[in-house]
């Protein structure tokens, strides 16, 4: 994914930049998540003595299946990041587009619920505790 900035067109009051872009595109596949909608990103990018500060928030609607009872689950997403891009004066154009899939990948939490207190899968008879009552209790 490239997110490209062009250092001498940012203005002093910085350089606004909105798009949608897909997970694909993002580098956002094979995650667990499939996402339902293009991910709108808004990027402010700010010029500071030797560095870039890049505030960023990408929003989108994503498909998941829950950690504990593998029920599938649809849900809005929005992040908000900040990254911060050493630059020299000979710096041109610099591509913001790796750290912001970061930020992404980040921001996943590595175990998604469908709800925080769900029950999950009964390991004996595989009820959805959730929804149907354990079958190995006799």
């Amino acid at each position: 994914m490239q997110i490209k900035v062009k250092v001498r067109d940012i203005p002093v009051p910085g350089l606004g930049i909105k798009t949608p872009m897909t997970a694909e595109e993002l580098g956002l596949t094979g995650e667990g998540i499939k996402y339902l909608t293009p991910l709108t990103l808004d990027i402010h990018v700010e010029r500071a003595g030797d560095e870039l500060i890049v505030d960023g928030k990408a929003e989108g609607r994503y498909e998941f299946s829950c950690a504990r009872c593998l029920t599938a689950v649809i849900r809005d997403r929005r992040d908000e990041f900040q990254i911060f891009v050493d630059i020299d004066p000979e710096t041109e154009i610099v591509d913001v587009g790796e750290e912001v899939r970061q930020e992404m990948v980040i921001r996943l939490s590595p175990i998604i619920l469908c709800r925080e207190d769900c029950q999950g899968i009964c390991p004996g008879c595989g009820a959805n505790l959730n929804e149907d009552l354990c079958r190995c209790r006799g």
